[in-house]
């Protein structure tokens, strides 16, 4: 059985008492330091009458502190339910009352947005000591609550590895799922994390990768370097200066460290895994961060409730770049490609990437219609389809909301984007389905050209012609400097089709 997450802390503060658990900007603390302020943080929430199954949302920016809120109210066997610090003012509120969060934490830049939980929650509690903290009893400080308390450890064990991480709201609400397996062990070994790492980790913790990727290293005794956000500058500094081992990088952060006027002359020698994921990788970028890094890049493909489900590691990384590979399915996951009845398919045919492991999420919470439409028996989809070749290798073929019907034909969106992207002028291309009268769904390409570049509709136009079956090319192309995304690099597609037809009306 896993450790839970305050198990994990207490024991590596045994084994490592003075090692670095944790930098962040100009401060760190130690594994024995990081337990007594976790241990004490839990103490005063027993006592202000937190208990088992409790809600507690977190509203900030990545913080020194953000993992002693984790640690403490995990260690009391209550949820932690981070609130994705980008959405808008109303999802933000949607999502405490969505978890009915008894008590919520905020951070710094959000003390002035307080007024507007505070009819849903018991408690604010404010993340750093210039908190605005007022004669009503529901206005905390974190300071105070640590400061204020006892460090003795109580040895009743609870479980403590449940959180409720919403999902990031492309299609409608964020849903809230709630997720008590995240495969530890199994992530390290499949993705060649290690005690004795020093881990960069740039991503949202308030994000499922920022807080896996964040928590990996501390539950294996690790050194976390946490960023409050990404800088590409200051990470290839980080790198050299502190001799960094491992990363989770997105494709969007590769992009802009190989574009850093530090990225030539930065020694990276010590660097021995970079997983990344969220998007496709384009196969120029793959080559240039091998040459830059060695052979240590990773890609990924996984989801909030799924967990992760394939890993494309070594060689293969530069070996399938085409048709968007993503690997061997992951250690310890059973993985099957299921059509629209529940039949396994066989080689080479495209279905439901239906998957069943120690990673996956628990339930949508108080929406048993969504988790049944997830549910395939005992493996779970959100509908990722895909396809294995002989080798046993997966390959993402797109969404089931990313099929374009044009012409009473499916088309998969994805795999016409990954094509355009082959185009040395093309830094990114997103294809969407426009309300049509004759094909009732017009193929457009958005395309986003790289600096400098000179590119027409009739060069992408004739560039699909090239790679792409007559059907699926392109009937309109859209230039644009830049597409909407969410915080994990998500392209937002509804977003984006609201934005085109307004231009092309």
């Amino acid at each position: 059985m896993a450790m839970t997450f305050f198990q994990s802390l207490r024991l590596n503060a045994r084994r490592f008492p003075d090692k670095t658990a944790i930098h962040f900007n100009d401060t760190s603390i130690t594994y024995k330091a990081l337990l007594e302020r976790t241990n004490r943080l839990r103490n005063s929430l027993i006592k202000l009458g937190y208990r088992e199954d409790d809600k507690i949302a977190i509203l900030a920016v990545n913080h020194l502190d953000y993992m002693t809120v984790y640690f403490a109210i995990t260690s009391i066997g209550a949820v932690p339910a981070p609130v994705n610090y980008r959405l808008t003012d109303e999802d933000c509120l949607y999502i405490v009352q969505n978890a009915e969060a008894k008590a919520l934490f905020l951070g710094r830049d959000y003390f002035d947005k307080a007024q507007a939980f505070e009819a849903d929650v018991d408690h604010i509690i404010y993340m750093d000591t210039e908190a605005p903290i007022t004669a009503r009893k529901k206005h905390l400080s974190l300071s105070d609550l640590i400061d204020q308390s006892d460090n003795k450890i109580n040895d009743f064990i609870l479980p403590g590895t449940t959180v409720m991480l919403h999902t990031s709201g492309t299609t409608g609400k964020p849903k809230g799922s709630v997720r008590s397996r995240f495969g530890m062990e199994e992530r390290a070994i499949e993705q060649g994390f290690q005690p004795q790492d020093r881990t960069l980790c740039c991503l949202p913790v308030c994000l499922s990768a920022g807080f896996v990727y964040s928590l990996l290293p501390l539950y294996l005794g690790a050194t976390v370097y946490l960023q409050e956000s990404f800088d590409e500058d200051n990470a290839l500094r980080l790198i050299e200066s502190e001799k960094i081992n491992s990363a989770m990088l997105f494709p969007a952060m590769l992009e802009r460290m190989v574009e850093s006027k530090y990225f030539a002359d930065c020694d990276t020698s010590s660097m021995h895994v970079i997983q990344s994921g969220a998007g496709f990788l384009h196969p120029e970028l793959r080559k240039t961060v091998l040459e830059k890094f060695g052979p240590i890049l990773r890609i990924y493909a996984a989801s909030t409730e799924v967990g992760p489900y394939a890993n494309l590691v070594g060689e293969d990384v530069l070996n399938y770049t085409e048709g968007n590979c993503v690997g061997h399915p992951f250690f310890g996951v059973d993985l099957k490609i299921l059509d629209d009845d529940g039949k396994e398919l066989g080689v080479g045919e495209v279905g439901e990437i239906c998957c069943r492991s120690d990673s996956q999420y628990d339930e949508y919470y108080k929406d048993e219609e969504k988790t049944a439409e997830t549910r395939r028996g005992d493996y779970l989809t959100v509908g990722d389809l895909g396809y294995i070749d002989k080798h046993g290798m997966l390959f993402f073929a797109g969404r089931k909301r990313d099929i374009i019907k044009t012409g009473g034909i499916n088309v998969f969106a994805p795999e016409i984007e990954e094509a355009l992207e082959h185009h040395p002028s093309i830094q990114e291309a997103v294809c969407i389905g426009l309300p049509d009268r004759k094909w009732v769904e017009l193929i457009c390409a958005v395309i986003v050209k790289k600096p400098e570049a000179s590119l027409t509709e009739e060069d992408v136009a004739q560039f699909a012609e090239e790679r792409l079956a007559k059907y699926k090319k392109p009937r309109r192309v859209v230039f644009m400097d830049s597409v909407p995304k969410n915080l994990t690099g998500r392209v937002l597609k509804t977003e984006l089709i609201e934005t085109i037809q307004k231009l092309i009306q």
